[in-house]
């Protein structure tokens, strides 16, 4: 729900006395506006989003111009997906003297000037847009889907394929041969061929080149699109979870799915539970202080283990004075709890800390890195002085940096 719901609201030639607000059909597409009910103020109308929806022009941020695409908007605001479309109302307003443009959740809205009506966007109720159909040829790549993040696709991989250009490991770039990233993912054969869905991610800033399956993968820079292989073998079945609070997977907002290795989650304001091949697993940040990580999977022996490597958070306070003798206990900079069953481990800059089933603290300060562990055991390794110590419940250890 967005903008400020009114249980009443003085609708344009109607009396003095206030009256309730009904929502009226609206239009439906795309490219529908509002300008039909321009000067209709405090009027409600309901609008229908289809999925795998093409963006069109938008006006302003958070209050919109009448001739911005409605659907459009809902976008720029978070309230739905291209992909899933959905449900949206909005309450018309008086023009304004000017809108003010922005970027938000991949729509670009622009700067206006006086415009004689508006529109906000008061509650939105997404859809899920399905699987939807992908391509068929050994050649077929997913750039045509950017957009669409979250969105899942079929893919058809005929027998005796040829293999074609991939860039990136688990998560490929989104011009990659589907089909051929399938078979380094270990879903599929050349020969054999067969059927995979994918699901869209948002661009990363890096994407590492391996070899799996006789196909050699590049590594490549920043890219503007990804995906990732639902139910991927080879490189690890990718986490699925959902999230509580405010929760982000690559910047974008997460409440429920898979989560890419690779992939960057912050739960500074927010809680994600999921279950991976390592086991069950909670996260979530304390204190709003940065809790951001880096999904990564791992081995420690012939072990599975699931890596949370701490990101984020500025370390330009940690000067001298911070680090002085007698100075306050440094406030940490990055922290993130997690509390799980399995095999599980959390790097900070100066330690790591593995597990199998406990409540633990794990975060980064000015003069270390800090565990600390509520219950259960966890084993921390100190990577200055290339020890490992044991805690159990109500202990902490602190690795100083050097």
């Amino acid at each position: 729900m967005l903008g400020a719901p009114l249980a009443a609201a003085r609708v344009a030639g109607s009396a003095d006395a206030p009256q309730t607000v009904r929502d009226e059909p609206g239009g439906s597409g795309w490219t529908a506006n509002a300008t039909a009910f321009r000067g209709r103020n405090g009027a409600r109308f309901v609008y229908t989003c289809p999925s795998y929806g093409t963006a069109s022009a938008v006006w302003g941020t958070d209050v919109y111009t009448d001739d911005s695409s409605v659907c459009t908007a809902a976008v720029h605001t978070g309230g739905i997906t291209l992909a899933g479309g959905g449900s949206v109302t909005i309450e018309i307003r008086p023009g304004q003297q000017s809108y003010t443009g922005s970027t938000r959740h991949g729509i670009t809205s622009a700067s206006y000037g006086p415009w004689s009506g508006s529109y906000i966007i008061v509650a939105t109720t997404p859809a899920s847009p399905g699987v939807g159909v992908g391509g068929a040829t050994w050649d077929a790549t997913a750039r045509a889907f950017r957009t669409y993040v979250d969105a899942r696709f079929a893919y058809t991989c005929p027998a005796n394929g040829k293999a074609g250009s991939v860039w990136g490991t688990d998560v490929y770039t989104d011009d990659s041969s589907v089909c051929t990233a399938a078979v380094h993912a270990g879903l599929l054969t050349l020969a054999g061929g067969g059927s995979v869905t994918i699901e869209m991610r948002p661009g990363q800033t890096s994407y590492k080149g391996s070899t799996r399956n006789g196909i050699t993968s590049s590594p490549y820079a920043s890219w503007g699109g990804s995906y990732v292989f639902l139910g991927a073998a080879s490189g690890g079945s990718p986490p699925s979870g959902s999230g509580t609070g405010t929760v982000l997977v690559n910047g974008q907002p997460f409440t429920g799915g898979t989560v890419a290795y690779g992939s960057s989650v912050d739960v500074t304001k927010g809680t994600l539970t999921m279950s991976t091949e390592a086991g069950d697993l909670t996260v979530y940040g304390a204190g709003g202080i940065t809790g951001k990580f880096k999904l990564v999977r791992a081995t420690s022996g012939k072990l599975k283990v699931v890596e949370l490597l701490l990101i984020g958070g500025s370390f330009s306070s940690c000067g001298k004075r911070a680090l002085a003798a007698g100075a306050t206990p440094p406030k940490p900079i990055r922290r993130l709890w997690g509390k799980g069953k399995g095999h599980f481990r959390t790097q900070g800059r100066f330690s790591s800390a593995s597990v199998n089933g406990t409540t633990w603290l794990t975060e980064d300060r000015c003069d270390g890195t800090r565990t600390f562990v509520s219950a259960g055991v966890v084993s921390v390794y100190d990577r200055v002085k290339k020890q490992t110590v044991t805690l159990r419940p109500g202990q902490s250890y602190l690795a100083r940096r050097p």
